[in-house]
């Protein structure tokens, strides 16, 4: 019982969640649009990234299995 008196005092001294952003994308009253595609640096083509290695573009390499 005292838990529950306790926890009830608790949530009633609760704060209200913060404001959000004009632009955040979770604001209703953001631009419309916002979350239309994924951004510039997701989309194929638009970011080429030196560091990754190159994707093999020739035939597989030949696969033997070894008898035991």
């Amino acid at each position: 019982m005292r838990f529950a008196i306790a926890l009830l005092v608790a949530t009633g001294c609760a704060v209200d969640a913060p404001a959000l952003d004009a632009h955040h994308p979770a604001n209703p009253a953001a631009p419309t649009g916002r979350l239309a595609g994924s951004s510039p640096t997701l989309r194929p083509g638009v970011v080429d990234y030196q560091d990754v290695p190159a994707l093999r573009t020739g035939a597989p390499p030949v696969h033997h299995h070894h008898g035991s």
